[in-house]
């Protein structure tokens, strides 16, 4: 193995197998409290030495109206008889979640609709205000920059700056790489959308997501029909069996920190991801060992229209654009009825606590990602 080839492996094997710790808040439920009026349904506390938390409570017939508080923690919200009224664009506002809307966000006190790159615009309409790239409205698209323009990283992803089909490579816009280019790893977006660099073969290049087959070599699962690789044969493979003990599920569902805590039986790695509900005894997080598959028709529908969102967009903002939201709704769906996730959603906070909602993937420790490493990560194995 060349030295080149030896370095390409071991950069992949570095970010394949870097631990990373659980990051996850306690949640619990409020004790019943009689002496407040309007009683208080939703509290968050401030990061200290530990975790923050959020606390529930259900709110009375009377008032059964609640939201999540906009203020930086802590603080708390309480129950009403009307549920928020959400103000259009161009009123004025104070936080984001006084506006109504996908894209709504409150600038300069005033609700607007916050678009970034390649996002449909309209030049005329004064609330939608394109906020990365070159923060123009161009031909009915948030212009972003293109090859060779100075780029950096952005809170919505490293590569928001840069126009659909480029990113952002030693601090300069790049165009993504095409089917069959060769390519080097050093970028997860390097490829074009849909397209990842397989590391595995004598000259890496980029191949399409979920197309390989069985026997296949492959350098990671999300190239592979059944979204899983060997590690040991580095080749695509179907998903090995659970390990049991008297009928139960050795790994799958226990208690962890980090993926290197859920070995499969043919020693990949599954994911250790945080628990819906974890009051803070024992470990935050769960090992999850089954991968929902590709070919389910709902994540099938996503991640093909998801080639005409950039690649920076986070899964709600792409489905939002294209109006795919009940798809992505199912998509989650599918994935939380595979989960081997052994706990609940207590009563108090079921209301509050939805599975297509970018504060539910908050509440459970998970940061909303850019849309291609969202659904990498959903769907890897």
């Amino acid at each position: 193995m060349s030295c080149r080839k030896q370095l390409r492996w071991l950069l992949w094997l570095l970010v394949e197998t870097a631990a990373q710790e659980l990051q996850c808040e306690v949640q619990n439920c409020l004790p019943p409290d009689s002496t407040q009026n309007p009683q208080i349904c939703y509290k968050r506390t401030a990061t200290t030495q530990r975790l923050g938390a959020r606390s529930y409570s259900t709110c009375p017939s009377a008032t059964p109206y609640c939201s999540f508080c906009h203020a930086d923690p802590p603080c708390e919200s309480r129950c009403q008889a009307s549920p928020p009224e959400l103000r259009p664009p161009g009123a004025e506002c104070y936080y984001d979640a006084d506006c109504a809307g996908p894209f709504a966000r409150c600038l300069q006190r005033m609700c607007r609709r916050a678009l970034l790159t390649h996002q449909a615009c309209d030049a005329n309409d004064a609330n939608d205000l394109c906020v990365t790239g070159q923060r123009i409205c161009f031909r009915g698209r948030c212009l972003g920059l293109s090859t060779g323009s100075p780029c950096s990283a952005h809170v919505e992803g490293a590569d928001i700056e840069c126009n659909h089909g480029w990113y952002c490579f030693l601090g300069v816009c790049t165009p993504q790489l095409p089917a069959g280019h060769s390519c080097t790893g050093l970028h997860p977006d390097e490829c074009l959308h849909g397209y990842g660099c397989n590391l595995a073969v004598e000259r890496p290049r980029c191949i399409r997501e979920y197309s390989l087959t069985v026997g296949e070599t492959s350098s990671t699962g999300k190239l592979c029909m059944t979204n899983h690789v060997n590690p040991v044969r580095k080749e695509c493979a179907q998903l090995p069996e659970l390990e049991l003990e008297y009928g139960r599920p050795l790994v799958s569902g226990r208690d962890c920190l980090q993926d290197g805590e859920c070995p499969r039986t043919d020693t990949s790695i599954g994911q250790c991801l945080c628990k819906q509900w974890w009051e803070g005894q024992g470990q935050p997080g769960f090992c999850e060992l089954s991968v929902a598959q590709p070919w389910r028709p709902a994540f099938r529908r996503f991640w093909e229209a998801a080639t005409y969102c950039h690649h920076n967009w986070t899964p709600e903002r792409c489905a939002a654009e294209l109006g795919l939201e009940e798809v992505l709704a199912q998509v989650q769906l599918d994935r939380a009825q595979l989960s081997a996730d052994p706990t609940e959603i207590q009563s108090c906070a079921a209301d509050l606590l939805t599975i297509f909602a970018p504060d539910a993937a908050r509440l459970r420790g998970l940061p909303i990602l850019p849309l291609g490493i969202a659904l990498s990560r959903a769907f890897a194995s």
